[in-house]
Parts: structure tokens; sequence; C-alpha cells
């Protein structure tokens, strides 16, 4: 089960980030009881994020909580072999990725052309290829992407802040 929920926590990580999926608070996120985590609601894409009193929501690239990182065995920043495993499936899933930038780019270019709002400018694209890191080569790209773990694994107490105050206030 921890396992399972390891890898579905790299895919939903790559995912969200590289297509970058907004309103990522906890009633979005599920859990099935054998441990896939997925996300529901895709209605804010490509760093169309949400804004509450001008400050956006989204405080990290995507959610990667204390409590998903208990489940894989990394307390205070100590190693664990289910981390370990969930970085390397998140570095594979993402260079994957990488590695058909220009076919994803030249779909969402089609894409555009549906009038979804939030694929309708060039910022949108922007977004796209700043995320796959276009350019940079593969060494820069998956320090760009481990970099990318650290701030969520750091800040992901943000997240937390965050879905307390979505409880609270009883936003949807």
């Amino acid at each position: 089960m921890v396992e399972t929920f390891v890898k579905s926590v790299a895919g939903y990580c790559v995912a969200t980030y590289v297509l970058g999926i907004g309103d990522r608070h906890n009633d979005n996120i599920m859990i099935t009881d054998k441990g896939n985590l997925f996300h529901i609601d895709f209605g804010h894409i490509l760093g169309n994020w949400k804004y509450v009193l001008g400050v956006s929501r989204e405080r990290v690239p995507f959610v990667l909580t204390p409590d998903f990182l208990y489940v894989m065995g990394r307390i205070k920043h100590k190693n664990s072999l289910y981390f370990d495993r969930f970085k390397d499936i998140c570095m594979q899933a993402y260079l994957s990725l990488r590695s058909q930038s220009q076919l994803l780019v030249t779909l969402y270019n089609i894409m555009m052309l549906t009038g979804m709002r939030e694929l309708s400018t060039a910022q949108d694209m922007k977004y796209l290829r700043e995320v796959l890191q276009e350019g940079k080569s593969q060494d820069e790209a998956r320090r760009h992407f481990l970099e990318q773990i650290d701030l969520c694994e750091n800040k992901g107490w943000t997240v937390q802040t965050n879905w307390w105050f979505h409880i609270v206030m009883g936003i949807k």
C-alpha cells in the first residue's frame, strides 16, 4: 500500500507541476483504500491559480505535505527508501515528459484554438516551456526538479495551513 502511495504521489507531483494544476486543496485530493492518490477538479491549469485578497493560494510548485512525507518514512529530513524511490520515480516521469516537450507544446498550441479560458495566451505556453526547462540540459533540468522537491518539502507546512483555512472557512 505504501509503495502504491509513493508511486501515485510521484505521478501526482510531476503531473500537477507540469500541467500547472492549481486549486490543490484537501477537497480536491483523494486517496483510495489501496493507497492511490489522485486529484479532481482541473479548472485551474498552466499556472492560472486562484488568488484570495491578492495572494496566491498556491505556495509551492506541487503538493508534498509533511503527512505525505511521513508515510514515505521521511521524518526530519532523514532519508528513507520510500522517499528515495519517490524521487527516482519523479525524476523518471519528469525527464520522460521533458523528452517530449516539443510534442506537448505543439499539442497545447493546437488546443489554444478550443477557446479554453486557461489556455488562450502566449503566457500559458510560457508556463509549460519554463517548467519543462526548455533549452536547458538534462542535468540542469534534473537539478531544477530536485530543487522543486526540496522547496515543497521545506514549505509543505504552508499547504497544511492553507488546507486548515480551507476547512475552517468552508471554502469550495
